[in-house]
């Protein structure tokens, strides 16, 4: 009795003590209490993370879990099951229902506890989203009973239910009646039933102590409770209780899974990206941390992305089917592939298996690329005027002060080679050669190249930098070589589409960042010499026949990260793989030597193959015409002399060793000739003197045509001289009679042979 009497005294004694001080005196203190009453506060609401064909991706939210949905958007069974249990005279009585608390007040007296309430549905609305305080206090009720009537004074009856549904708990984080919907039966609010509004109902008491995941029987007897009100009220008939009450809990299979799903690694990406307030292209949600946090965590927002979902499981697919990547342990791998044409983001692997582990290996997680950066020195290379026929020397070590190791040397992955122009080396990723180009290209401008194509990590101006040795992301090369997709524009990768607020208003628009940042002559030029890496180069894993592809593998020092990158003219796409723990080398684990040619090059073919069904076949535009220069002449030059005039004119010399009385290694001919126009890079084959004459055996002609002999003769390097002699028979008319010297001598090479020839009333030879 007490207690029920303190109740009723504490609700009522605000209202029923200021009655004494008459009617006007009253409207004016309730008017004075909600003076600062405009309008109930937005509701926090979840935002959308939507995918490219319009799934979810993620909801995101902080500690509210609400999606707010109109009043015709609720099914009017569940407007009525929350009524009957909470307000069943909510259309009737005003904003305050002092009748409602004697009810209560006789109720609870015969139930010996609290089990009604007397506050309307308005009051519950005001003191949960206006005044955010639930204090048993004069002030507080008092304030709370003025806001309420201002609150009816202002919005209908339809409008206050349908901001209290949306705005009262239900447990497990979730808000409001459409998320319930969702959370604990997979349905819209639109298309709730008789039993499931009856248990949605029965939760908003006591979230916690009805949760039907956590407590089956307490939310099972406060379900019928419901049930037995509608049947009281006459708003459903007995028979359809009596049914409902038989059926059990039929709650969604996923329900209670939802809060321990990790998100996307894309989901990821895209929130950091927008609460980074040093990324202006996010201003629309707040220049400030908190207020970008607001924005997109409980601004109800529809976030619309580029990622492509089957793009997506293809690059887990490919990972999952690759047979040098273990499921568990071992190295790992990141993916990330763009639109060449826009910029868009399609696909971000970051990691094997990312709701595991959760690394960053696509974004933040930079890794040196090793030969995968070479593209860059090209680039550069060629905007300084170098031509692609530039020749250079393929011997391994190529040593030089200049160049920054403990040893000055650089050294080829495998093998070395002669004299070749940047599209051999570039083919088979000849180490000492990129080496010698990026001294004569300047570090610097490598690296400035590298920038305007798309790499945004810090990079060291050192030479090494060719050979790949500063760290980028995966982002960032799938977005450089785009570049080079694109005919040398740059289209800043992004991840957002567009973004809606609630009311169907857009709050952000991407804008294409797109800029000529390259020659397209250039582009198109490297773009061919990376199509050779894959036709028959180091990257022929990566081939898809029927498809133009470009690209390069990349394998850093002592094998602690491998790479594959490569493009069609829609499509950019790069694979890293290596230990996400750091730069530990790979050889041990596998018990061999590992390249990008091998592991990342066949999970690159593998996204690709599928990444491209449907996909019309491009081709690349042609590179420009070879440039031409003139061959030197460099017969009678040493052969060291030659090759460096060849060199030094962009021609690759080919060296043949020849029999020769010249002195020893003197250029006796050369092919082709000088003075020739050729394109720059062509072979240019020089005879070298060895210094000696090898003899030549004299061929047997006697007895042959004359025509035969002499054809022998000179087939042989040596000379015919033919003389005459009178013959009477006639079948030695036309034959060699006889030879000097004779045959299977040797003699020096372009030694004379003399034949005598039969010919009927010839005059004798000279002195015969």
């Amino acid at each position: 009795m007490a207690v029920c009497a303190a109740l009723v005294a504490l609700v009522l004694l605000p209202l029923f003590g200021a009655l004494g001080m008459g009617a006007n005196a009253l409207n004016h203190r309730l008017d004075e209490a909600g003076a600062d009453f405009t309008r109930v506060p937005h509701f926090p609401e979840r935002s959308t993370i939507y995918a490219k064909d319009g799934s979810v991706l993620q909801r995101i939210y902080l500690d509210e879990n609400r999606e707010i949905v109109g009043f015709d958007k609720i099914a009017p069974i569940a407007r009525e099951a929350v009524l009957a249990i909470e307000d069943d005279g909510f259309y009737q009585h005003g904003a305050l229902n002092v009748p409602s608390v004697i009810r209560a007040l006789i109720a609870n007296l015969a139930a010996g506890q609290i089990t009604q309430g007397g506050s309307t549905i308005t009051q519950q609305l005001v003191k949960q989203a206006v005044i955010g305080d639930t204090a048993q206090t004069f002030a507080r009720k008092f304030q709370e009973a003025a806001l309420a009537i201002r609150l009816e004074e202002t919005y209908s009856k339809d409008q206050i239910l349908a901001m209290y549904l949306n705005e009262v708990y239900f447990g497990n984080s979730v808000y409001g009646i459409g998320t319930a919907a969702r959370y604990y039966f997979g349905e819209p609010a639109k298309k709730l039933n008789l039993v499931q509004s009856a248990l949605l109902a029965a939760l908003i008491r006591a979230p916690g102590y009805y949760d039907p995941i956590v407590h089956p029987n307490h939310a099972l007897a406060r379900r019928n409770e419901v049930l037995d009100h509608l049947a009281e009220l006459g708003w459903v008939s007995q028979r359809k209780v009596v049914n409902a009450k038989r059926q059990p809990f039929e709650l969604a299979p996923d329900v209670g899974q939802t809060k321990s799903k990790v998100p996307p690694f894309f989901v990821h990406y895209l929130t950091d990206s927008i609460l980074d307030v040093n990324n202006h292209e996010y201003d629309a949600f707040g220049t400030t941390y908190p207020q970008r946090l607001h924005t997109l965590y409980q601004g109800g927002l529809k976030i619309y992305t580029t990622l492509d979902p089957a793009w997506q499981r293809d690059a887990q697919e490919a990972v999952d089917a690759s047979p040098n990547i273990a499921k568990k342990g071992g190295p790992d791998v990141s993916l990330v592939s763009v639109d060449a044409k826009t910029g868009a983001i399609r696909a971000m692997l970051s990691g094997k298996d990312y709701q595991r582990d959760q690394l960053d290996l696509a974004w933040h997680g930079v890794r040196q690329v090793g030969s995968a950066f070479k593209p860059f020195t090209l680039v550069a290379a060629f905007e300084n005027g170098i031509p692609p026929g530039k020749v250079y020397s393929g011997q391994s070590p190529f040593c030089s002060p200049l160049w920054i190791s403990p040893d000055h040397c650089v050294s080829n992955a495998e093998g070395s080679g002669g004299y070749m122009d940047l599209w051999a080396a570039t083919q088979n990723s000849v180490n000492v050669v990129f080496a010698q180009l990026a001294l004569d290209v300047g570090p610097e401008n490598i690296v400035t190249a590298a920038h305007q194509m798309g790499i945004t990590s810090p990079l060291d101006a050192v030479p090494a930098i060719t050979l790949g040795v500063e760290e980028v992301s995966t982002l960032d090369m799938a977005s450089a070589y785009s570049t080079l997709a694109n005919d040398g524009i740059h289209c800043k990768p992004f991840a957002i589409a567009r973004v809606v607020l609630p009311n169907g208003k857009r709050l952000y628009l991407h804008k294409p960042h797109c800029e000529q940042v390259i020659d397209p002559d250039i582009a198109h030029l490297v773009t061919a010499m990376l199509e050779r890496v894959i036709t028959g180069g180091t990257g022929t894993a990566a081939s898809i026949p029927g498809r133009p592809l470009a690209g390069k593998t990349g394998t850093g020092q002592d094998y602690n990260n491998v790479y594959f990158a490569g493009y069609t003219p829609q499509v950019s796409t790069a694979v890293w793989v290596g230990f996400p723990q750091g730069n530990i080398p790979m050889d041990t684990y596998y018990g061999h030597s590992v390249f990008g040619g091998t592991l990342a090059a066949p999970i690159w073919r593998a996204f690709m193959v599928k990444a491209l069904v449907g996909m019309p076949v491009e081709g690349f535009e042609a590179p420009p015409p070879p440039e031409h220069g003139k061959v030197p002449d460099v017969v009678g030059l040493s052969s060291s002399e030659a090759q460096a005039a060849l060199v030094h004119a962009n021609f690759t010399p080919i060296i043949e060793k020849t029999p020769s009385s010249a002195p020893l290694n003197t250029v006796i001919a050369q092919t082709p000739r000088g003075g020739a126009k050729e394109v720059l890079g062509a072979a240019v084959h020089i005879q070298v003197s060895n210094g000696k004459l090898e003899p030549v055996i004299v061929p047997r002609v006697v007895g042959l045509k004359q025509e035969e002999a002499v054809k022998a003769i000179e087939k042989a390097g040596l000379i015919a001289k033919v003389q005459y002699v009178d013959v009477t028979d006639k079948h030695e008319e036309g034959v060699v009679l006889s030879q000097v010297p004779i045959g299977n001598k040797p003699v020096d090479p372009g030694s004379t042979v003399t034949i005598t020839v039969g010919q009927k009333g010839a005059p004798p030879p000279p002195g015969g």
